[in-house]
């Protein structure tokens, strides 16, 4: 029910900091680092070569307009390179199972570019890939190591580049011999591979579409962009093997505030719990009465239920986390009785949010059935979802009083929920639950339109002409931006390859689009927010 402070002592099995070794030794951070400076030892030339390599990758594979399969082989790539480069030396060698837990959370973020074609979704899913990534590097855990995570990374990124270029141009003086005569050939790979493919794609056109598909057109944009794709590469895996192998000064320093005597603590937050039990007592109807309460209030819309007090709900609920917080810091607990008090008036608080957590989703729930899904509102329903989650959390840390796991297990649920989103493909749900009533309720023809290739099936169900003008923009933006009439179909590149824009394909190619006039092509619910 608390976020107890976390000890200054690591937890049995954890170790206090990075194992002292031949090969990385640990200097002071100097002000205004990233992570702490070491020593780590220097790339092997094995090392070099796999970041090079995830560099050719990522310049081949990674699309910027459209996500796809590249994203993914690109992970990958830099995954393997990253371990490669950091090898045994590494500071947490010891975490191996932690450390695959936190990779296998990435990789499987940035897969989901490969089978949903909901670009937001991707965009929030790379979001969280970082986070995740930057916080497994400093591997620090309190709430203000999450925040300052990312920061802490990206000042440690001229660290990385010197210690790898320097030991890169090294072994270049080293064997210089080695590296000319391996630039020579590979020249003379990309020669024989260009005369004998232009020979061979003149005598088969079947061979010479499938070098298309492989081979795109350079160009000065598509050379700034590989370029650009290899330089980001090298940054991270640079970045992520010098922090394995670098790793942190040991646990992060406490900072507990000096306790307050227990009224000055206890004063405030029974205030609070006595004003959410009589916000919970008084407006049960309300908050629960869902569509029987609007039937019996004179005047009140569906709109203004779901509307009233939603909002200022979340608001609650997200201070409510602070306000347990900074309570579980400050509060002393040397005796029974303080840590009885603690444990009793936290526990309340998180209950009664809890029950508040439950209005707003009955809110939104009545909200979405009068008036439809929509991206916004299964986002909002999604991260309330999360906050009581995390209240949950906090009433299973609140029992033995030691919450320092919670702030990994927050970030643990979220990447959970996003995964779940992931699953339960957003798109795809939104348009199938509008189409399920749009014979009762009509149907916001125009916002279905906007949603991504992955609600193609859904809105095959809709009659005509609510289907076609649904999916006429849809279809366009497959194409390319082409009119689907204007016959130019602009088929993803192979590192473009996304599950869901394949599977509208087809379903789009099972029956052909019909003109869509405007008079149909937007049928608009009463209320369309």
């Amino acid at each position: 029910m608390s976020l107890p402070v976390t000890s200054a002592t690591p937890p049995p099995g954890e170790p206090p900091g990075p194992s002292s070794s031949a090969s990385s030794s640990t200097k002071p951070s100097s002000p205004g680092s990233g992570l702490p400076e070491a020593t780590p030892a220097p790339p092997s030339r094995a090392a070099i070569t796999a970041t090079a390599g995830a560099a050719i990758v990522a310049a081949v594979a990674l699309s910027w307009d459209r996500p796809g399969v590249g994203w993914l082989l690109t992970a990958l790539a830099v995954a393997a390179a990253t371990v490669v480069s950091a090898g045994r030396g590494s500071a947490w060698s010891g975490r191996t199972a932690v450390r695959a837990g936190e990779a296998v959370a990435v990789v499987a973020l940035i897969a989901v570019g490969t089978v949903r074609a909901a670009g937001w979704l991707f965009v929030l899913c790379v979001l969280a890939a970082g986070v995740v990534g930057c916080v497994a590097l400093t591997d620090r855990w309190s709430v203000g190591g999450l925040v300052a995570a990312p920061l802490r990374v990206v000042g440690s990124v001229p660290a990385a580049l010197r210690w790898l270029l320097r030991d890169a141009v090294r072994i270049h003086v080293q064997d210089r011999g080695a590296v000319r005569r391996t630039t020579v050939a590979g020249l003379v790979a990309v020669a024989l591979m260009a005369v004998f493919g232009f020979l061979l794609a003149e005598a088969d056109a079947a061979f010479a579409e499938v070098l298309s598909v492989l081979i795109p057109s350079v160009d000065g944009g598509t050379l700034v962009r590989w370029l650009g794709s290899a330089v980001a590469a090298v940054v991270v895996t640079a970045v992520a093997a010098h922090g394995l192998l670098t790793g942190t000064t040991g646990p992060e320093p406490e900072s507990r505030p000096e306790l307050v005597r227990r009224i000055e603590w206890a004063v405030p937050v029974g205030g609070l719990v006595a004003l959410f039990a009589g916000f919970v007592a008084v407006q049960a109807t309300v908050l629960f009465g869902g569509g029987e309460h609007v039937a019996k209030t004179a005047g009140l819309t569906y709109a203004e239920y779901a509307r009233a007090g939603f909002w200022q709900l979340l608001v609650v609920t997200g201070l409510t986390v602070i306000v347990v917080g900074v309570a579980a810091r400050i509060a002393p607990r040397a005796t029974v009785s303080d840590r009885v008090l603690l444990r009793t008036l936290l526990g309340l608080l998180s209950a009664l949010t809890l029950v508040i957590v439950a209005s707003a989703l009955s809110r939104m729930a009545a909200y979405e059935q009068a008036y439809g899904f929509t991206r916004q509102r299964l986002l909002v329903t999604v991260g309330e979802l999360w906050l009581g989650a995390l209240f949950l959390l906090i009433l299973v840390a609140g029992i033995p009083l030691r919450g320092r796991w919670v702030p990994r297990a927050a970030l643990a649920t979220a990447v959970g929920a996003l995964i779940g989103l992931a699953v339960l493909n957003p798109d795809a749900f939104i348009a199938r639950q509008n189409v399920n009533r749009a014979a009762k309720h009509g149907i916001d023809v125009h916002y279905l339109s906007t949603l991504s290739a992955d609600a193609v099936a859904a809105l095959q169900k809709l009659p005509e002409p609510y289907r076609s003008c649904a999916l006429a923009a849809i279809a366009d933006e497959l194409n390319g931006g082409s009119a689907p009439s204007s016959g130019s179909d602009r088929r993803d590149a192979w590192q473009e390859w996304n599950l869901g824009r394949a599977t509208a394909r087809d379903h789009l190619d099972e029956e052909a689009l019909r003109p869509c006039s405007a008079a149909y092509g937007r049928y608009d619910l009463p209320d369309a927010d």
